[in-house]
């Protein structure tokens, strides 16, 4: 059995890579005409409007929002992985691999001429770095950095708060070959994803000492080796600017600069009707779609997506301890209700979703969820000791109350929430809507473990079986937020992770969740899609499944 360090943490931040992103302010609506296809698989994997180099004109700047300024610029420590900090980091940086249209991994040769397994016993990867690379002072990005890389994230200094150890644990050494662009990485054992740890890096001087990475970028970015470099944080203004890096040793980005406003969910719309955004990310928000179709000349964009909603519940103490109650939660809550009043309203389709590990309509998806069922809800509460009086369910005098902590001014993660408190609450299970300061949500509640349940979304990733591990096992991982695990998982993602045959592991992935629906940490209601909206001449930009966006092509549409 295996067991992990008390510092194993849980999910990457960048595209393609790891493990999974949170996304604090997810969406989901209520009501509103639908004209959905019936079939997700009908969405592209990219809408965004394509355009070569010469389509798009030189200079320009591109507003876009971010609900909150970030609580950390490092992506790879807890508080650094939310969705908007690393939309914006990922300005700044990339690695030898990105993600293409269709989801796979290829060589960004910004960054590495090749990549490739040299060995397969022990697993060795070679990776051939592109000695123009340089960090925004002029230093080379060599190999050093993807060593410092490695062993803050490695698990085996307990003082880095990193996100996550998965497949970094893995590695046995990671070492210059020929020369300090020449990387050789060996791993322990056989890792299948290892494409997914390359797609981003620390400085050296970041990545080698704990207190720099825990804190040292809490209010500053840290160092770019990309397009963009990060020349001013606006606490007061709340606005970032990003700027072309005028040491960026590639093709030179078509805009001049990007600038990141806070704007809270709320507000985004309106910003975007008034011209004070460039684009939307509208996801299922009825009222920002209705929005967007009114400004004129706004591109509507839709993908699948790899993001899905859920209701996490703390099983480290209270009602939720008990594995029935977690289950008669899991059976009363109309998940499909949920998702037909978020999707539909946006035109696209109402899909639950029943797996923790892969989405609708990606191979091994398996709908392995505890059904809506109210009957079998009030089995698993007598099982857990609880009997109806009156209106109430009640243990030893007490009756059964719970709560769902939500951020303010936040309404699609509230109107979700509100969704669960009334299934819940017809049922005879009052709940109590606990709001708190979107800004510290999930440092100061979600990741301490402060609420009962809670109710946001994970961003997945072109990698779904290795990804999605930090959020399960170990217990000790900063992205378990359930306070509970079951022991065998460790052992059986060891072996999804060490299988190269993709039917095998898919086999294995099926048994892994079969095993959390086992004990029903949280349960997943609804893939979320890309909804998004951008204003008339946006190009190489918008809705995007897997793609990872080129930077140095996103700009506005030459006249």
């Amino acid at each position: 059995m295996r067991t992990r360090s008390a510092k194993a943490l849980g999910a990457i931040a960048m595209l393609g890579a790891s493990a999974l992103v949170i996304a604090g302010c997810s969406a989901g609506n209520t009501e509103g005409p639908s004209d959905a296809p019936t079939d997700a698989a009908e969405l592209p994997t990219t809408d965004w409007i394509r355009a070569d180099a010469a389509g798009v004109q030189d200079g320009g700047d591109l507003n876009l929002a971010i609900s909150a300024l970030p609580s950390n610029f490092n992506i790879y420590q807890i508080d650094g992985n939310e969705s908007d900090t690393v939309d914006l980091v990922e300005t700044t940086i990339g690695g030898p691999f990105k993600i293409d249209e269709s989801g796979a991994p290829i060589i960004d040769e910004n960054y590495a001429s090749s990549a490739e397994i040299t060995s397969e016993d022990p697993q060795v990867v070679e990776i051939k770095l592109n000695p123009d690379a340089v960090w925004e002072d002029g230093t080379p990005v060599t190999v050093a950095d993807y060593v410092a890389t490695w062993q803050a994230n490695n698990g085996s200094n307990e003082e880095y708060i990193n996100v996550s150890t998965s497949g970094w644990d893995q590695i046995e050494s990671m070492e210059a070959g020929d020369d300090e662009y020449h990387l050789v990485v060996t791993f322990s054992s056989v890792y299948a994803d290892w494409q997914g740890l390359f797609t981003s890096l620390l400085k050296e001087s970041v990545a080698s000492d704990p207190a720099v990475f825990n804190e040292g970028f809490l209010t500053t970015a840290t160092p770019s080796a990309g397009p963009f470099v990060i020349t001013e944080v606006d606490t007061t203004g709340g606005v970032i600017t990003a700027e072309r890096n005028p040491l960026w040793w590639g093709e030179t980005p078509k805009l001049d600069r990007i600038l990141f406003q806070a704007v809270s969910q709320d507000q985004q719309g309106s910003s975007f009707a008034n011209g004070e955004i460039d684009a939307l990310y509208i996801s299922a928000n009825a009222d920002q779609y209705e929005t967007a179709q009114t400004v004129d000349g706004a591109d509507i964009q839709a993908t699948n997506g790899l993001t899905w909603t859920h209701v996490t519940m703390n099983a480290k103490e209270g009602p939720l301890a008990d594995v029935n109650v977690r289950k008669a939660v899991a059976s009363i809550v109309n998940r499909e209700q949920i998702s037909a009043a978020a999707n539909t309203p946006v035109g696209v389709p109402a899909v639950t979703q029943g797996d923790y590990i892969f989405m609708p309509g990606q191979d091994g998806y398996t709908d392995a969820a505890l059904p809506y069922d109210v009957d079998a809800g009030a089995a698993f509460l007598e099982e857990a000791g609880y009997t109806k009086d009156g209106e109430s369910w009640v243990k030893d005098g007490e009756p059964l109350e719970l709560s769902v902590t939500v951020p303010a001014d936040t309404a699609t993660n509230i109107q979700r929430a509100e969704q669960v408190q009334a299934d819940l609450g017809e049922f005879g299970i009052p709940v109590e809507l606990v709001s708190v300061p979107v800004a510290g949500y999930f440092s100061d509640y979600v990741i301490p473990g402060d609420f009962e349940m809670v109710s946001f979304s994970w961003v997945g990733t072109a990698f779904p079986i290795s990804s999605t591990e930090p959020l399960f096992f170990p217990l000790d991982s900063e992205q378990n937020f359930t306070g509970t695990t079951d022991e065998a998982l460790g052992d059986l993602w060891d072996q999804a992770n060490a299988e190269l045959d993709p039917e095998a592991r898919i086999e294995i992935a099926n048994e892994i969740n079969a095993a959390i629906w086992e004990y029903v940490p949280m349960f997943p209601i609804a893939p979320l899609p890309n909804v998004w909206a951008v204003q008339d001449g946006v190009v190489n930009y918008g809705a995007t499944q897997f793609e990872t966006v080129d930077w140095t092509l996103v700009g506005w549409a030459a006249e």
